[in-house]
């Protein structure tokens, strides 16, 4: 078995020789919203009105990404490998989608959409063909987004993916995070899943204080994620409570887990809708048995759909 920093350097040197050198960004606007987006990753960098940014932007001080997507996998892998028809695969944390370039395959004032495609490259650490689609477009005060994961193949496709945008917070200058709270659209208390170092385990915690609102006080997130697994709920919004005043909302449907995460007390909050979750401490690394897996028949496609709107 190599060793885990080995299989991190050979994954980045995979991801290298696919990656383009220059990052490109294209830019879509409705006169109300404007959006960037990076080819490298298919990654949102901007989400803005003309007074207001709303999208964390990446100040490597805390953490160096905005709204990577995960995909084909959530979270980490026990032992960072998984196992395919009795062959191991090494597979860096979330995936690799994120640092491949996409193509621009069609592009409109107001929207736009990026593909990328199984190479020779990619099947060194995933041995499926695919075509991963991300649909962006604006109406009115909302970024509308689809994932769409196509399989071209004869054989069935085993993958999870999942959204990981990261928001100001605070959003204005005068304010500190623990001003805000997420109100839910559900008036829940679920538990979260606890972790054993990057690995989830079968205990429980309460974080909630009053049903479907969340805190967000100085080390709400020592203990990392907060993961609900199911995931009761569709909507969360960022309100300051000082004032009662509604920021910004992320809407997803039937999406079995949710992830909400920060840098330790970092001046942002991610909201992560997810289609898959990482390991178990006790999963025995097969990939078509791995939690949360997406089994997708040939010729078959698959849409997660989420919704960012602002105040």
């Amino acid at each position: 078995m190599l060793d885990t920093k080995v299989q991190e350097r050979n994954f980045e040197n995979t991801v290298k020789s696919c990656v383009l050198e220059e990052k490109q960004s294209y830019t879509i606007t409705n006169g109300i919203l404007t959006v960037s987006i990076l080819t490298k990753g298919a990654e949102l960098s901007s989400l803005k009105t003309k007074t207001m940014e709303y999208l964390w932007q990446a100040n490597p001080e805390y953490w160096p990404r905005h709204a990577p997507i995960l995909f084909p996998i959530v979270g980490p892998l026990k032992d960072g490998e998984y196992i395919y028809k009795n062959k191991k695969y090494p597979m860096a944390q979330h995936g690799f989608a994120r640092d491949y370039d996409f193509k621009v395959i069609e592009k409109h004032k107001n929207s736009i959409v990026l593909e990328q495609r199984a190479n020779d490259e990619t099947k060194k650490i995933y041995p499926f063909n695919y075509i991963l689609q991300v649909h962006y477009t604006l109406e009115n005060k909302q970024l509308k987004v689809e994932y769409v994961v196509k399989n071209p193949s004869s054989d069935v496709m085993c993958f999870s993916i999942g959204a990981h945008p990261a928001f100001n917070c605070p959003f204005e200058a005068g304010q500190k995070r623990s001003d805000y709270q997420l109100v839910f659209d559900k008036k829940l208390s679920p538990k979260a899943k606890k972790k054993e170092g990057p690995f989830f385990v079968e205990k429980y915690m309460q974080v909630f204080d009053e049903p479907g609102i969340l805190e967000l006080p100085d080390g709400r997130f020592d203990d990392h994620v907060i993961c609900f697994d199911p995931n009761p709920f569709s909507k969360v919004t960022f309100v300051h409570k000082p004032t009662g005043k509604k920021y910004l909302s992320v809407t997803f449907k039937n999406c079995p887990y949710l992830g909400i995460w920060s840098a330790g007390d970092s001046p942002f909050v991610c909201i992560e809708p997810w289609h898959g979750i990482a390991d178990n401490v006790n999963h025995d690394k097969d990939f078509t048995k791995k939690e949360g897996i997406i089994k997708l028949e040939p010729k078959k496609t698959f849409t997660f759909r989420f919704t960012v709107e602002v105040y």
